[in-house]
C-alpha cells in the first residue's frame, strides 16, 4: 500500500524496524547487566538501580512462584506510580506471569468485574487502597487466592497466609533468576479499556506487541535524547493507564534510561520533581500542560531540561502548545492510540506539524480510511471515515470475548471505531469518536455506565451523558436528567449517588435537568444532538 506519510518522518526514524524476538525480560536483564549502577527509577530522593530492581524483581518473580503463581496466571497490580508496581510488572515478566494494570481509583464493583473477567489470582496493592482487595479476597467475590500489600503502616492489616505483607515477603526470598522459559509470543498484559458497551474488556497485549510499540518509541523520540547521557522520563501519566507505562517504564526497555515517579501529579508535584532531577522526556495531557504554562514557579523552574514531549489523550490548544513551547524549549508532539494497539498509532514528527492532526503513522504500522457502513471501501484523501491499523503492536483480541474480538478484528485489520481524515500529505485528523467515548484528562470515559448508575435513582426517567468541552481536562462529563412526573431531587444527590458507584474521573462535573431529552425514532437519547447544543454554548 501507498505510505505517503514516509517522507515527512524525521531524520533517522526508518519506515521499517528489524524487532528482535525476545520476551519483555530478556531486555530487562540485558540493560540491568549493562548499566547495572545506572539509576533505573527515581522517586522523591530515593534511586533504586538496574541491579537493584533486578534483584528485587528476581526476589518477587520467586516469591510469585512459593505462592503457587505460574506462568499464565494473571497478577492485577494496583497503585498510584510507587516504584513497587514496577518492580511487580518486572516480577511478572521473569515468570511469564500476565500482568493487569489496575485503576487504584477502582471502586469494589468495577473491582470485582475486572478481577472477575481476567480470572486474576493475586493482586499486589499499595496499602492506600488494598482494603479494597482484601474486602474483595475476604467476601470471595472473585477468585483472588493472595492480597499482596506495600508500604502498610503498622496494624492497618491484620497479615496471614493470604494478606501479605510485600516487604516480609521480599525478606526471604531468594535472588536467583527464575528458570522459567517465557517466549515473546507469550500474552503479557491484560490492559483493560471500556467497549461501545461500557463493559470493560482485556485487551491481549504478548510480549512481542509491546516490545515492539518500544521499539517504535525509541526511534521516534531519540532525536530529542541522542545527545544526552541517558533517557530520563518525567512519569506523571498513571503507569496502570497504556500512555504512562508505554512513554516511561516501556520506552526503556530499548532506551535503557529511568523514569523518575511522580504519585501525585499536581503541578507543585510536577515542579518539584523537574528541579530536582532534571528529566528530558516529558509525556503529558493537556491539563498537565496548562497548568505548568499558567504556574509562576515555572519560569524559574528547570524546566528547559526537558528535551522531548509527547501530548495525548486529547488535542492541546494551539496557544497553550506555543507558550510552553516557549517557556520550556521543548518540542511538543501530539499522538493517537488505544489501549489495543499498545498506547501510540500516530504522532507529529518534530520537523513538521499541523495543527488539528495527531500525526504520521508509526513504523511498520499501516493504516486505511474505509467507510462506515461497511468498512470495506477505501475513502479518497480528504474524506472521513473509520480509521483502521495493522502493525506489530496491536492486540491478539479481547480475553474471553471472542464476540468482540471478531468485531474489532477483521482481516488482520483493527477497526478503531474513530472518524478521521487523511490528507495529501499523509497526516492524520480525528474527526469524531464512533463510539461515544468520552476523554477527560487522558481517562477513557464510557457515557453508558454513567447513565446506568443514574438509572439507580427511582426519580429518573431519562438521563443521557456527554463529554462537554474542559481547557484543562480535554472533556468532562455532562449528564442531563429528566425526572418522572412529581419526582424532587437536587444535583448534590445525584453526583453523591455517583461518587459512590463511579471512579473520580467518571463523576459528572455538571448537571442539568431537563423537561425532554432528543431521541431517535426507536426512543434512544440523541448524544451527538446534545453535544452539539453544547458545541454551540461553549462558541458563544
Amino acid at each position: 500500500m501507498e505510505k505517503p506519510w514516509l517522507k515527512w518522518y524525521d531524520p533517522g526514524v526508518p519506515a521499517s524496524i528489524n524487532y528482535p524476538e525476545k520476551p519483555l525480560k530478556d531486555m530487562f536483564n540485558q540493560n540491568a547487566a549493562a548499566n547495572p549502577d545506572r539509576p533505573y527509577l527515581i522517586f522523591g530522593d530515593s534511586t533504586i538501580t538496574y541491579g537493584e530492581a533486578n534483584r528485587f524483581a528476581r526476589k518477587l518473580a520467586n516469591s510469585f512462584l512459593s505462592l503457587g503463581i505460574k506462568k499464565g496466571d494473571r497478577v492485577a497490580i494496583m497503585s498510584p506510580n510507587y516504584p513497587e508496581y514496577v518492580i511487580a510488572l518486572e516480577a511478572c515478566y521473569k515468570i511469564g506471569a500476565v500482568a493487569v494494570p489496575t485503576n487504584p481509583m477502582a471502586t469494589v464493583r468495577e473491582l470485582i468485574h475486572q478481577f472477575k473477567d481476567s480470572g486474576a489470582i493475586c493482586v499486589v496493592a499499595w496499602a492506600g487502597v488494598a482494603d479494597k482487595a482484601v474486602q474483595i479476597l475476604q467476601e470471595q467475590s472473585a477468585f483472588l487466592s493472595h492480597v499482596i500489600v506495600f508500604r502498610a503502616e503498622k496494624d492497618k492489616f491484620q497479615f496471614s497466609d493470604r494478606v501479605i505483607k510485600y516487604e516480609d515477603l521480599l525478606e526471604g526470598s531468594k535472588e536467583n533468576e527464575p528458570d522459567i522459559k517465557v517466549s515473546h509470543k507469550d500474552l503479557a498484559m491484560l490492559q483493560y479499556t471500556g467497549g461501545t458497551t461500557g463493559v470493560s474488556k482485556g485487551c491481549m497485549l504478548s510480549n512481542f506487541n509491546i516490545l515492539s510499540q518500544a521499539y517504535q518509541d525509541h526511534y521516534w523520540f531519540r532525536n530529542s535524547y541522542a545527545d544526552l547521557p541517558y533517557l530520563k522520563t518525567l512519569c506523571c501519566m498513571p503507569l496502570y493507564h497504556i500512555y504512562g507505562f508505554n512513554t516511561n517504564i516501556n520506552i526503556n526497555k530499548v532506551a535503557g534510561g529511568c523514569a523518575i515517579l511522580v504519585t501525585v501529579p499536581t503541578i507543585d508535584h510536577i515542579l518539584d520533581a523537574i528541579d530536582m532531577h532534571e528529566p528530558n522526556f516529558y509525556a503529558a495531557v493537556p491539563a498537565m500542560i496548562f497548568g505548568l504554562k499558567e504556574h509562576p514557579r515555572t519560569t524559574s523552574s528547570k524546566i528547559r531540561s526537558i528535551k522531548g514531549m509527547i501530548c495525548g489523550s486529547s488535542p492541546l490548544a494551539v496557544e497553550v502548545m506555543k507558550r510552553f513551547e516557549e517557556l520550556s524549549g521543548a518540542t511538543i508532539t501530539e499522538g493517537y492510540g488505544l489501549s489495543e494497539t499498545s498506547n501510540v498509532l500516530t504522532c507529529t514528527p518534530f520537523g513538521k506539524r499541523k495543527p488539528g492532526s495527531v500525526g504520521l503513522p508509526w513504523p511498520d504500522i499501516d493504516i486505511k480510511i474505509v467507510d462506515i457502513a461497511t468498512g470495506k471501501s477505501e475513502m479518497p484523501v480528504g474524506e472521513p471515515g473509520e480509521l483502521i491499523a495493522r502493525g506489530p503492536n496491536i492486540m491478539s483480541g479481547y480475553w474471553n470475548n471472542e464476540a468482540e474480538t471478531a468485531n474489532a478484528i477483521r482481516d488482520g485489520w483493527l477497526y478503531t471505531g474513530d472518524i478521521a481524515y487523511m490528507d495529501e500529505d499523509g497526516f492524520f485528523f480525528i474527526v469524531d469518536r464512533k463510539k461515544d467515548m468520552i476523554l477527560s484528562s487522558g481517562f477513557n470515559v464510557y457515557p453508558r455506565e454513567i447513565d446506568e448508575v443514574i438509572y439507580e435513582l427511582p426519580q429518573v426517567f431519562k438521563t443521557c451523558a456527554i463529554g462537554v468541552p474542559d481547557e484543562k481536562r480535554g472533556e468532562s462529563v455532562k449528564s442531563f436528567i429528566v425526572l418522572n412526573p412529581g419526582a424532587s431531587l437536587t444535583e448534590e444527590e445525584v453526583l453523591r449517588h455517583c461518587r459512590e458507584r463511579l471512579s473520580a474521573y467518571k463523576v459528572p462535573k455538571y448537571i442539568e435537568f431537563i423537561d425532554e431529552l432528543p431521541l431517535t425514532p426507536v426512543g434512544k437519547p440523541m448524544r451527538n444532538e446534545l453535544r452539539k447544543r453544547e458545541l454551540e454554548k461553549f462558541k458563544k
